[in-house]
């Protein structure tokens, strides 16, 4: 009796253990959702201001471009505008762009840019994120509440925001990289490869720079001792 009374307790701590451990990856698997829908949008919406600021610019340029054309046209030849003319240009155009940021509807069409770049376009932050495979059940049942919910209330379902497998290999990562980073990841594997090639010359390093070291430390007590002793004599 005894022993199938501690067996059903044992099988209901386990019982218990499994449950409060997927509860537990389920809040973790929350927590990273949102913690990456807030840099999915952060990196948006520096990428829709860079954009409105590019806009901007055009605006700037253009309205060189149309100041020269008046110019040739009224003067009757090929001669630019000065130089000490293009503040009365680019300052009214910043002007006009600060306006438009404090008390225009710069921030909405801002926020509308970061919603376009989020929702229809493909980037490198707002592709599904790679998880470890030991978290594929939990995420498969947390998305499968999620959306059962939504069903529930009428909403379509929720997609597929992380994955358990990459699908860019190292090798197609390294094609994919700068000519010049290839080229300095190649000097630091051939650093790294001698270094384990020759432990006894590393340890020779090491055992130099130690030596280096203990001089170091006895030139500065004795310039501290030298210190002392100066300030000791009389006057």
């Amino acid at each position: 009796m005894g022993n199938w009374f501690s067996s059903r307790a044992r099988d209901v701590r386990d019982v218990a253990k499994q449950e409060i451990t997927d509860a537990l990856i389920k809040s973790k698997l929350i927590d990273i959702k949102a913690h990456k829908k807030q840099r999915d949008e952060v990196i948006a919406m520096r990428m829709a201001v860079g954009r409105d600021q590019l806009h901007f610019s055009l605006g700037f340029y253009a309205t060189m471009c149309v100041a020269n054309v008046f110019r040739v046209v009224r003067y009757r030849r090929f001669e630019l505008l000065p130089i000490n003319h293009i503040p009365f240009i680019a300052g009214p155009i910043i002007f006009l762009y600060n306006v438009d940021a404090c008390y225009g509807n710069k921030m909405e069409r801002l926020n509308i840019e970061k919603e376009t770049i989020c929702r229809t376009e493909q980037h490198w932050f707002n592709r599904p994120i790679v998880l470890p495979i030991s978290m594929e059940h939990d995420y498969r049942s947390l998305m499968r509440e999620t959306n059962e919910r939504l069903a529930l209330l009428g909403c379509p379902p929720e997609p597929d925001w992380a994955v358990f497998s990459d699908h860019i290999s190292d090798e197609d990562l390294w094609r994919s990289a700068s000519p010049l980073s290839r080229v300095l990841h190649q000097q630091l594997r051939r650093r790294e490869s001698a270094i384990i090639a020759a432990p006894e010359e590393a340890d020779g390093i090491a055992a130099d720079l130690g030596d280096l070291d203990s001089v170091k430390t006895m030139a500065n007590t004795a310039i501290v001792v030298e210190l002392d002793h100066v300030a000791r004599e009389p006057r």
